[in-house]
């Protein structure tokens, strides 16, 4: 049994298809470009903004040991510390720094000696006696120091049950505690009149519990915002790869305190020293987070500060995105369906009307006309229509004629052909039915060219018949209507779409020489010297340049450590200064392997580095402040045979 043939698609179920698809296909395109434009942008600004939020929490951090550094050394240059200290009132010095420890929330305030003995007799702590050293220099000093329980209960009894910490591992509480101690330091001389050292303040603040900093890192970056119960931002201290303080919490409600941080985290920040920026899980959520290392004094990682972004909430607003444009797009389908079926209808009205009228010319009704209505494709067809059932009822009225003349003819020979009557009939009925064979051959011939050619022209039309209606027509309201949205949804998308500090300066009269001469003495101390020669050229009776002199000191330390490292402890660093055009001019050469031509452009660039431990930092810095002071840095070098950088600062009166 044969198969019968598909149902033919008709000229509306086309004209709608014609219509519908395009307009499904470009809003898919339209759908999935949004879709992805957001996506990225949620991405891209998250990342900005956990970055931004890290830079928040390390000024909270470093708020807080700038207080303990400001509390130690206004204690240590009051005139009453430097009065108990040098007439040996030691005991009524040590009972007002408990009432200072008390009322500036201190863990830790005590006294030593010029040698670095601590109030308790035959005691000394290495990890003050490095803060001792530099803060000589600077007048105090303040970082973040590690120390064991037993150093913490020589300085204070109680304060390593304090820092004590119970580990936790997996879920549940292991057998292991954390015994150390993560503080933050400051220490400054104590001098009498005369600028002796009469002994060194110390002081700091326990960072292990220290809940209520982490609580104020997250209140000031994130507030008291909540998804669905959750604080959705949290902040952390680590000791080393453990939480020592936080405002993440378990199950149970009670802090994460003592759960560790991923390896791979771990690996990045503790070892690498690098800073962590992306997506991971912290205990049971999806963050996105921001870890930064944590330094001692000595460049080593310590520990680590920690902020995150709860997922959720981002992940709420990608699938709420998404259900709204797949809403769109159903709902653009739908209108653009009844929109198109309704035109489609409209221009297969006339072609209907042109099949129905051809079935009743092909049943012999004659006279048949159909109206006109548009001068596009399908009126021209109408026309030629009419044309060709006028032409055929003409030709039938000749046919009949024709038959009428024979019928007379015959008649009249009737009587004369009276025995070729039948033959004359029988060829009267022949010549009646070639004639009608040869009208309705003509008539089929006729049909077919005046069909034909306005079929191929609807067939060749019909698909660009939205963009070919004339102004004014019949339809064109309906086609303009299509257009306008489509240029409301190309509105739509193109609407989407549209979605350094300056440095401080306390200027003063500062003497380039003398400056020059004291960092070259602090840096003796920080990097070997080795066999290196230092030669100053330095012009006699400079006037002082008014500048900031610690700023000064910062640039000149840069450039001198980078010329030392540079030279790897064997060669000649040259200092030069100089005053031309009314510019004070310092110039630092070393004789070292020079800078590569491929990055000299790219050296002061913020975190570029070639140096192995180096964080890039030094010489964009040093940049920033002469920027700041109105001058300039310059650097010339040849691979091989050493670099130079100068510094033209501006003279003022």
């Amino acid at each position: 049994m044969s198969q019968p043939f598909p149902r033919p698609l008709s000229i509306r179920g086309k004209l709608t298809l014609a219509a519908l698809a395009p307009l499904i296909v470009v809003l898919i395109l339209v759908t999935v470009a949004i879709v992805y434009l957001i996506n990225a942008y949620i991405v891209g600004d998250t990342q900005k903004r956990v970055q931004n939020e890290m830079d928040s929490a390390r000024a909270v951090y470093l708020r807080e040991l700038e207080r303990i550094r400001d509390v130690v050394r206004f204690t240590a240059h009051s005139e009453a510390t430097s009065r108990s200290l040098s007439q040996g009132q030691r005991t009524q010095l040590l009972d007002e720094l408990e009432a200072i420890e008390r009322r500036e929330q201190l863990d830790i305030l005590g006294i030593s000696d010029p040698l670095g003995q601590t109030q308790h007799p035959g005691q000394q702590s290495e990890v003050f006696s490095k803060f001792m050293k530099k803060s000589l220099y600077q007048g105090s000093f303040a970082g973040t120091a590690l120390l064991s329980a037993e150093q913490m209960q020589t300085l204070s009894p109680g304060l390593a049950r304090k820092a004590r910490l119970a580990l936790i591992d997996g879920e549940k509480p292991s057998d292991a505690f954390e015994t150390r101690g993560l503080f933050l330091i400051s220490v400054a001389p104590v001098r009498d009149k005369s600028g002796n050292v009469l002994g060194f303040l110390y002081g700091g603040k326990l960072l292990n519990k220290h809940l209520s900093l982490v609580d104020e890192i997250q209140r000031i970056i994130y507030g008291e915002e909540k998804f669905n119960g959750i604080e959705r931002g949290s902040a952390t201290i680590f000791l080393d790869d453990r939480r020592i303080a936080t405002t993440i919490r378990l199950d149970d409600g009670s802090r994460a305190l003592g759960t560790q941080v991923s390896p791979q985290v771990a690996k990045a920040v503790l070892v690498e020293k690098q800073s962590w920026l992306g997506r991971a899980r912290v205990i049971d959520e999806w963050y996105l987070t921001a870890y930064e290392p944590i330094l001692d004094i000595d460049g080593q990682p310590i520990g680590a500060l920690y902020v995150g972004l709860l997922e959720k909430p981002f992940m709420a607003l990608k699938a709420r995105v998404a259900a709204i444009l797949f809403g769109l797009l159903l709902l653009g389908s739908g209108l653009g369906y009844l929109l198109a079926r309704e035109i489609s209808r409209h221009l297969s009205r006339p072609i209907l009307a042109l099949d129905t009228m051809a079935q009743r010319v092909a049943e012999g009704e004659k006279h048949l006309q159909l109206p006109a209505t548009s001068r596009d494709e399908i009126g021209h067809l109408t026309r030629t229509f009419n044309h060709m059932a006028a032409a055929l009822h003409e030709r039938e009225t000749q046919l009949n004629i024709l038959n009428q003349q024979l019928e007379v003819k015959v008649r009249e020979r009737t009587s004369q052909l009276e025995e070729r009557n039948r033959e004359l009939i029988s060829t009267r009925d022949e010549l009646l039915r070639s004639e009608k064979l040869a009208a309705v051959g003509s008539l089929a011939a006729g049909v077919a060219h005046e069909i034909n050619n306005p079929a191929a022209i609807i067939r060749g039309n019909v698909e660009i018949l939205l963009m070919e209606l004339p102004a004014g027509t019949e339809g064109r309201e309906e086609a303009e209507e299509i257009l306008k949205q489509t240029e409301r949804i190309s509105r739509i998308t193109q609407n989407m779409l549209t979605f350094a500090r300056e440095q401080a300066i306390h200027p003063r009269p500062v003497d380039v020489n003398r400056l020059l001469d004291e960092i070259v003495a602090q840096v003796s101390h920080q990097v070997t010297l080795g066999t290196i020669e230092i030669v100053r050229r330095f012009g006699a009776d400079l006037p002082p340049l008014i500048t900031d002199e610690e700023r000064l000191r910062q640039v000149f330390t840069n450039l001198l450590l980078n010329a030392l490292q540079a030279m790897a402890g064997a060669g000649v660093l040259t200092l030069e200064t100089r005053l031309e055009n009314n510019a004070m001019e310092v110039t630092v050469q070393d004789t070292g392997p020079g800078i590569p031509e491929n990055i000299r452009s790219a050296i002061f660039n913020p975190f570029f580095t070639s140096k192995k431990h180096g964080t890039g930092l030094g010489l964009s810095t040093a940049y920033g402040i002469v920027q700041s002071m109105g001058g300039k840095i310059e650097v010339e070098s040849r691979e091989g045979e050493g670099s130079l950088f100068r510094v033209k600062l501006p003279q003022k009166e």
